[in-house]
């Protein structure tokens, strides 16, 4: 018997083993951000079994954000919390004996997406942050004094859930004119904005204007999905469709 036979034979309940370089690849039912599966590697030591995850927490997290020291950090986190170890962006777990290869293997393949994951919500946090400012920057020199502008604007859907949105431009009586939510290329980001404008637009019952404001291209799929609950509205637009909505605005009162 082979030593991939052998930890073949020991990883009888998993599917699609495959023998590697980096030892026996284990598929897994863990999901890294881009929806693909976690696998992790499992090899033979001397003092026992090593699992590890050939460093894909890290390639995941760095295909989203260039930031190393933000996800060295994260990934230290995880590591911690699942009694693993990092050895140069690897996650690495060791046991001594076969009754707890599963319970190494489950170890690394959580730890790996949540690291991809976590690290992925930080980027996509940092990026609508930055995005928010300066959408606020142009609403400061773009809304009349006689249209307030709110931050972080609550408004209740048709569901009964309150959402939170970045900015509104509402008449003086609150009730908002402009909806306005800073988006990001991530699913997380498309996701939890669609689902905001979608429960509030089937609430409201008269029109109200919503922008899903970007400054980083969005994915056809997404930028679609987006378009079927608000205005898709690039960064360098906004000031000008902003002066278009209120425009509106003016004009319908006047009538």
């Amino acid at each position: 018997m082979t030593l991939s036979d052998e930890i073949a034979g020991l990883l009888a309940d998993y599917e699609i083993l495959k023998a590697t370089e980096e030892g026996i690849r284990v598929p897994t039912h863990c999901l890294y951000p881009s929806f693909e599966p976690v696998d992790v590697f499992v090899s033979k030591k001397r003092d026992g079994f090593e699992v590890h995850d050939s460093g894909n927490a890290y390639r995941s997290a760095w295909a989203h954000g260039r930031d190393p020291r933000l996800i060295a950090n994260v990934m230290e986190e995880q590591a911690a919390r699942f009694n693993l170890t990092e050895r140069g962006n690897v996650l690495v777990a060791r046991v001594s004996d076969k009754e707890w290869l599963t319970a190494a293997i489950l170890a690394v393949a959580n730890a790996s997406a949540a690291t991809a994951n976590a690290a992925v919500a930080k980027f996509v946090a940092a990026a609508e942050t930055s995005l928010k400012e300066r959408i606020g920057r142009i609403l400061e020199k773009t809304v009349p004094k006689d249209m307030p502008t709110e931050e972080r604007f609550s408004l209740r859907g048709k569901s009964g859930k309150q959402h939170v949105f970045d900015f509104a431009v509402v008449r003086r009586d609150a009730a908002p004119i402009l909806l306005i939510d800073a988006v990001a290329p991530h699913h997380n980001s498309i996701a939890a904005k669609y689902v905001a404008f979608s429960d509030v637009k089937a609430a409201l019952n008269e029109p109200i204007e919503r922008f899903a404001v970007f400054d980083r291209a969005l994915e056809h799929d997404d930028a679609a999905l987006m378009e079927q609950v608000a205005d898709l509205v690039p960064l360098a637009s906004f000031a000008q469709g902003t002066q278009r909505a209120l425009s509106y605005e003016r004009h319908r009162k006047v009538l």
